[in-house]
């Protein structure tokens, strides 16, 4: 079976970069692990191997998802890039310039909310998540905390921007209507 996992790990995660033979082998020991603890949740619908592999690429990219993102420091991340990634993720699109113009009100309206209406542990912890996209997990251990906390952080952190967002008359359908199609 670890034959088959690392044979078949090599092969679905070959265009990963980051990939190499010591991550193969540590994702086919943790997979056999788990695969031997989940026997009893294996159904039959699909062949043991596939089921199997499933298991293994999961939890190899798992692995890759938490390597990619342990190095990079959370101060750094945002005091690197700010809040600038805001636009420059809207630049690329072809949008008229009247739709332009009221995205980038709205995404101006948005910088200067989070800036003055979260704290600054919310507001470090939504762009870490929401905007860069690190895992969880990896912000809860930079921030000192645990997961549960952090996603009541952001809970409320959403909450306050919601509430401020409709002080200011920008309703969450006006906003996403701005955003789609062109």
């Amino acid at each position: 079976l670890r034959f088959l996992l690392l044979k078949g790990l090599s092969a679905g995660l070959r265009k990963w970069r980051g990939v190499n033979k010591e991550i193969l082998e540590d994702a086919a020991q943790e997979a056999l692990v788990k695969i031997i603890s989940r026997l009893d949740t294996f159904r039959g619908n699909c062949r043991f191997t596939t089921w199997a592999l499933k298991i293994g690429v999961n939890t190899a990219l798992s692995e890759l998802r938490h390597r990619r993102w342990s190095d990079v420091s959370l101060d750094e991340l945002i005091e690197s890039k700010g809040m600038g990634f805001m636009t420059e993720s809207m630049s690329s699109r072809s949008y008229s310039p009247e739709k332009q113009t009221i995205q980038n009100m709205i995404m101006d309206t948005l910088k200067r909310l989070m800036e003055t209406e979260l704290t600054e542990r919310q507001r470090k912890a939504m762009i870490a998540v929401r905007f860069h996209g690190m895992p969880l997990a990896e912000v809860a251990r930079q921030m000192g905390s645990n997961q549960n906390s952090l996603y009541k952080l952001l809970h409320d952190a959403r909450l306050r921007l919601k509430n401020a967002m409709s002080k200011e008359n920008l309703s969450t359908n006006e906003v996403i209507a701005s955003f789609s199609g062109s």
